[in-house]
């Protein structure tokens, strides 16, 4: 196995952390020898300290920190695969001050996420992420890394940045995470490691595997020493999840009591497969003046879901929900629902009246089959070379190439029954649902065995609807950096560089194309057992233990009848599959001629120059006793920005210009002019510059204790979506005049038409960066090789946030100019994040064995912000970036929890390693729209406890189980449902609780 030997020196102690702090921060994962610190006083008295596994991890982490110029926390990993989470994610989130996402988009509180989404640091989601040092990247309409698709067996570290220096690459205002991979001259000689594992999820019933494996050979010869690595993996996972959820409310029309717009159910299968690869070759020459790495990285993620969904879908019903006869709805003492059976007095009304009889007949329900397949692709190659030539000065040279894709496919095929609804809201777990056949009377003998769900005379084939997105970006960046050493003096070192940085990007997202197939008015309805509807497969889908029971309860069997799933997951045949059912809808492809996915709107390049240059002065010293350390410097920045793209005007063209009834050939002549449908290039070109100080301090109080202090003005970059230079222009308000009937048809003639405004969607392509001054102050004690208790407050100034908004401007075309209220991002307003964190971890080796292996962590943060404003904005949104018509005021910062906490019990003796994890955060806000009820969604405070012990079974090999969500968890969420802040339950979701055997091995 990996162990670890760490040297500590016992003399003057400003030499000694200065020495420490550069054998430790040199590191990344593996073995620190005693070689690597050295004192030219051979009478020095040393002191040996041996550690290994789970306390050399902590032991590097805890230096990381300690010595660090700036504010950090990291984690460690010196076995491959031995990071302490199945993710990079999950992992990270252990940290204080740092939360992720249970849902699979923080914008899609409707489906739960395999291993959660985004990253939250203090509150804020706009983190920097990096591969080693460098841009790294998933090629959405976002900027950074998606770090669920990031192979944690390629990891030997995380370094999370809460501060800055002037050398760090700018955009991080929340912080920086950076990914350090593996590196040859990690380890002397030559090593092979391996993980396996396989991990069974309980729910969903599958085990899935996880290999990885790595190679790494240290020699030398007359030229030099040299280092190759090698290191792959491939992992799979399936999993489930069941979501039950409730409707939006909407008042009566009779009286002041809400009811909630019915239930929505969700059952989502994922299958993910993530694959690693990395290579790294490293030389240093004989005289140690040069040393070069190359290296070369590449991550594959797919994620593919599918989902059975049952929601209601009666638009008409929503004021018109009633209980059953001879029964009556229970409400609070707010008027709001808590309990009943409910139908609909605005029953569907077909013309084939023994299937959708006339009066009382439940309400209409969708039926949807959706699949989603997302893939993504990273290839990272770089070059890194430094040079030493003496004492004095130390340059280096880095250069890299990444380039990314990312494509989705999304479809859903959509059929319709009725149903009656039982519903019951009124405790604080999960809801009961119960689905009735329309029949449902009421009456305790009404016979639940029947097969109206499972009958295909009783469901039709309604609608489809299909997204695709293709997107691919790429980036050169190069850097010099140059380090001056003094010999003495206060001011010990100056550091001078420049990068720049080429980023192409090109963003491809189709509309969501809904159509429909059939529908029950208009007497042509695609039944499944009708002549067309058995030309088009169903299938019969089972709810059984649904969200592990107690939830669900369906007449017939719990089954439905859906769109069988095949037909969305071969969406590219779904036009000729679904043609025998389909009145209106076609595939994406059959609006371009050359059957190409995506219109000209639909398409956005955005080219992005960024040039920086920084000045950083180092310096120490002594204060009475106590010696201190920091930094100060200046960074420059420069970032020049090309979009490219259409704006679209509204289609007003009649479809005949010699109608009488149609209305466009009323219209003015500017208006008709105006509206002509035409698409035109936009090109637009924006230069940004700034100026970001720092400044770093760091006291060592005692030998043991130090206090630090960071000051630092920071930027976070808009992300591309928004930049996305397009405008999608729609008439607004058409006013109609109408007068006497002279055409005999025996309606009105029309007289005028005219309309009454124009709106326009876009994107901002003269957005700029969101800037912030953070502040920093720490007081942290390292009592033991692996004990801390450290307290950090933190203060962050910001300003430009990212917002929705609206401003009017002038558009002309076809020789018409027309007014537009153009709604978009913009930069606006102030606000302000604080907050503290407080860490503790020791390992008591002052108890009698056994117990001396016991170990603890515990992290608790606090965070509150103050008129800081949300954005209201979605940058992956094909249709609208912007969105300022938030249902109520006042909401809090999307992502911020004012607590979290994680408690951790660990013990490491006598082979064993045993942990227990348990990571807690109050509730937040999810979105502040929620796109299916338009309303703010919360996630409830939760937590989830994870465990796992291994055991060395010889020096080379460990055995070891892990678990995942221990307790089953059940995630709740909530929407908010008035301006006092009053929240209801909108879902509770119910996933795999996940066992894994593992086997590693050192050689």
């Amino acid at each position: 196995m990996t162990t670890g030997k760490h040297t500590l020196l016992k003399h003057n102690k400003r030499f000694r952390y200065s020495l420490l702090a550069s054998a430790v921060l040199g590191l990344t994962a593996g073995q620190v020898n005693a070689q690597d610190v050295k004192t030219n006083n051979e009478e020095e008295e040393v002191e040996i300290i041996d550690v290994r596994g789970t306390r050399a991890d902590l032991f590097n982490a805890q230096n990381i920190k300690r010595f660090s110029e700036t504010v950090v926390d990291a984690l460690d990993a010196s076995d491959i695969g031995g990071f302490p989470d199945r993710s990079v994610l999950e992992a990270i989130s252990r940290l204080p001050g740092i939360t992720m996402g249970r849902f699979a988009a923080p914008n899609d509180p409707d489906h739960f996420g395999t291993e959660g989404s985004g990253v939250v640091i203090r509150g804020l989601t706009h983190v920097r992420s990096e591969f080693n040092g460098r841009d790294s990247f998933t090629a959405d309409s976002g900027r950074g890394l998606s770090f669920q698709d990031v192979p944690p067996e390629l990891m030997g570290s995380v370094q999370v940045f809460k501060n800055s220096t002037a050398d760090m690459i700018e955009g991080g205002i929340a912080g920086t995470v950076n990914l350090i991979t593996r590196k040859p001259f990690d380890t002397d000689g030559q090593m092979f490691a391996f993980s396996a594992d396989a991990t069974y999820a309980d729910f969903i019933e599958e085990t899935t595997p996880t290999f990885s494996a790595l190679y790494s050979n240290v020699f030398e010869n007359d030229s030099g020493k040299w280092g190759l690595l090698v290191n792959a993996s491939h992992s799979e996972l399936k999993a489930q999840s069941d979501g039950a959820m409730v409707g939006q409310y909407w008042p009566q029309a009779d009286n002041d009591n809400l009811i909630p717009e019915g239930a929505r159910l969700t059952r989502k299968k994922d299958d993910r497969t993530r694959q690693g690869f990395a290579a790294v070759v490293q030389w240093q020459n004989p005289d140690r003046t040069i040393l070069a790495t190359g290296e070369y990285i590449r991550s594959d993620s797919q994620l593919a879901w599918t989902e059975n969904a049952v929601e209601m879908d009666d638009t008409d019903a929503q004021d018109g929900l009633i209980p059953i006869d001879g029964t009556e709805f229970e409400f609070d003492s707010n008027g709001y629902f808590e309990q009943g059976v409910m139908t609909s007095d605005e029953g569907w009304r077909g013309n084939e009246g023994e299937r959708t009889p006339g009066g009382i007949f439940g309400m209409n329900h969708s039926l949807q089959s959706r699949f989603r397949d997302n893939e993504s692709t990273v290839e990272d190659m770089s070059l890194n070379v430094k040079y030493t030539p003496n004492d004095s000065w130390a340059l280096n040279f880095d250069v890299q190439y990444v380039e990314g894709t990312n494509d989705v496919i999304d479809f859903t095929v959509m059929g319709a029954t009725d149903a009656v609804i039982g519903l019951d809201v009124s405790g604080s777990g999960k809801p009961s649902i119960d689905f009735y056949a329309p029949t449902f009377n009421g009456q305790p003998d009404f016979d639940r065995n029947n097969n109206h769900f499972t009958d295909p005379s009783r469901s039709f084939f309604r609608s489809a609807m299909d997204h695709i997105a293709a997107n691919e970006g790429e980036e050169v960046a190069t850097r010099f950096d140059t380090k001056y050493t003094f010999d003495d003096g206060a001011l010990t070192s100056v550091q001078f560089g420049a990068r720049y940085a080429k980023r192409e990007q090109t963003t491809r997202q189709s509309t969501y194309n809904w159509g429909v197939l059939s529908e029950a008015w208009t007497g042509d309805v695609a039944w499944y057992d009708s002549a067309a509807g058995l030309q088009v497969p169903h299938e019969k889908v089972s709810f059984d233990n649904f969200a592990r029971g107690g939830v669900l309860d369906i007449d017939g069997g719990n089954a439905f009848l859906f769109p069988a799933m095949s037909l969305a997951q071969n969406y590219r045949s779904a036009g000729a599959a679904l043609a025998p059912v389909s009145s209106g809808w076609a595939p994406l492809s059959a609006r371009n001629t050359d059957g190409s996915d995506f219109i000209d709107n639909e398409v956005n390049q955005t080219d992005e120059v960024n040039t920086a240059v920084y000045i950083k002065a180092n310096f120490e010293g002594m204060w009475g006793d106590m010696d201190y350390s920091g930094n100060f410097g200046v960074r420059y920045v420069n970032i020049e920005n090309d979009t490219a793209g259409f704006i679209v005007f509204p289609d007003n063209v009649p479809d005949d210009p010699n109608d009488p009834n149609e209305q466009e050939n009323y219209l003015p002549d500017d208006q008709k002019a105006f509206g002509n449908a035409a698409s035109t290039s936009l090109v637009s070109s924006s230069d940004y510059n700034t100026i970001l100080p720092s400044f770093n301090f760091k006291l060592n109080i005692t030998d043991e204790v130090l206090m630090r202090f960071g000051v630092a003005e920071t930027i976070a970059l808009p992300q591309l979506g928004l930049l996305r230079n397009y405008v999608a222009i729609q008439e607004q308000d058409r006013i109609n005049v109408v007068g006497d009937d002279n055409n005999g048809d025996g309606q009105p003639d029309l007289v005028s038409s005219t309309i009454g405004r124009y709106t326009a969607n876009s994107g901002n392509p003269f957005l700029k960066p969101m800037e912030a001054v953070n502040y920093d102050l720490t007081l942290e004690w390292y009592f033991a090789p692996v004990g801390s208790l450290t307290f950090s407050y933190f203060y962050k100034d910001l300003e430009n946030y990212f917002i929705s908004g609206t401003r009017t401007e002038l558009y002309t075309n076809n020789g018409a100019t027309q007014e537009v209220e153009v709604a978009s991002a913009l930069n606006g307003e102030e606000g302000s994040v604080q907050g503290f964190e407080l860490a503790y971890q020791q390992f008591f080796d002052m108890l009698p064995a056994p117990f001396d292996g016991i170990g603890v962590q515990a992290n608790y943060t606090f965070v509150e912000e103050e008129g800081s404003p949300n954005a209201g904005l979605a940058p992956d949104n094909p249709n609208t970036t912007a969105n300022a018509n938030f249902a109520f005021e006042g909401l809090p910062l999307e992502g911020l929890s004012e607590d979290n906490y994680n408690l951790v019990l660990m013990y490491e003796k006598y082979g064993w390693n045993a942990r227990m994890a348990y990571n807690w955060r109050s509730a937040y806000l999810l979105t502040t729209q929620d796109v299916i009820t338009q309303l703010p969604i919360f996630n409830e405070a939760i937590g989830f406890l994870d465990a796992s012990v291994f055991y060395d079974v010889t020096e080379n090999i460990k055995l070891g189980v892990q678990g995942t969500n221990l307790t089953d968890e059940v995630t709740r969420t909530s929407m908010q449902v008035d301006q006092d802040g009053n929240r209801k339950l909108r879902g509770a979701f119910v996933n795999d609780r996940r066992f894994s055997l593992v086997v590693r091995g050192v050689f």
